[in-house]
């Protein structure tokens, strides 16, 4: 709370001394999330399954799009169908997809699942402290993480380039 308290401070005292377009250079570089092009942490947490999993281990070497989310969101209820409608092309090209719910209960979430009929499996992030290492500003937010670990776009909609964002090569970039 108090995080988001000191971030709202700081945008207001932004918003104030910096004039167009030079305040949204300021505001985007400010809220750009620290991991980007960095190895994204691997964490444990238990699934929706009820075991405990950790990231590389769903993620067993491919790429993967990890999107935070929540049930109360409006947000994040429209990413998660377009990520359902979406589930067998992303598939077909190798990329995983890992939802983390941040906050809310196992019931909550699995109920939330089976009545929207969405078939995929979700780490709970109950006490929301992998959201707080992945320095997470709110929800819906994707990290798009390559095969080599890396965390190569962090936004809060899904790219529609997610595969060119996959697939690029650092040495090509």
């Amino acid at each position: 709370m108090k995080k988001i308290f000191i971030l709202f401070v700081f945008l207001f005292f932004v918003c104030c001394l910096l004039p167009g377009r030079a305040l949204e250079a300021q505001l985007l570089t400010f809220l750009e999330n620290p991991l980007l092009n960095k190895q994204a942490p691997d964490f444990t947490l238990p699934t929706l399954s009820g075991q405990p999993t950790s990231l590389s281990q769903l993620r067993d070497g491919k790429s993967a799009i990890l999107f935070f989310w929540a049930t109360w969101c409006p947000h994040c209820r429209v990413q998660l169908k377009e990520l359902s409608v979406m589930k067998a092309d992303i598939e077909v090209k190798g990329i995983k997809v890992l939802l983390v719910d941040v906050g809310e209960s196992s019931q909550q979430v699995g109920n939330y699942m089976k009545k929207n009929n969405i078939n995929y499996e979700v780490f709970l992030d109950e006490d929301s402290k992998v959201s707080d290492e992945y320095n997470l500003i709110g929800v819906p937010t994707y990290f798009l993480i390559g095969a080599d670990g890396v965390i190569k776009a962090v936004d809060h909609a899904i790219p529609s380039d997610y595969v060119e964002i996959l697939t690029v090569d650092p040495k090509e970039g």
